[in-house]
């Protein structure tokens, strides 16, 4: 969330914006399990060189047949 004031002219929000989306990563996943159960899976990310700012989801369900 962005107030806007004054002081804070929408361009400077704009270019904040810019150089978020520019430093943003994208990865995709394909499980070794193959079953189509429907269960829950667990996911775990570690990154490496530690002090990054990673948002993953918990987990997530598996296909059902």
């Amino acid at each position: 969330m962005f107030p806007i004031t004054p002081k804070t002219p929408l361009s400077a929000i704009f270019e904040t914006i810019q150089e978020e989306l520019r430093s943003q990563y994208s990865l995709g996943y394909v499980s070794s399990n193959a079953a189509r159960d429907g269960s829950y899976r667990k996911l775990q990310v570690e990154v490496r060189p530690k002090g990054f700012k990673v948002e993953v989801r918990k987990g997530f369900y598996a296909p059902s047949r």
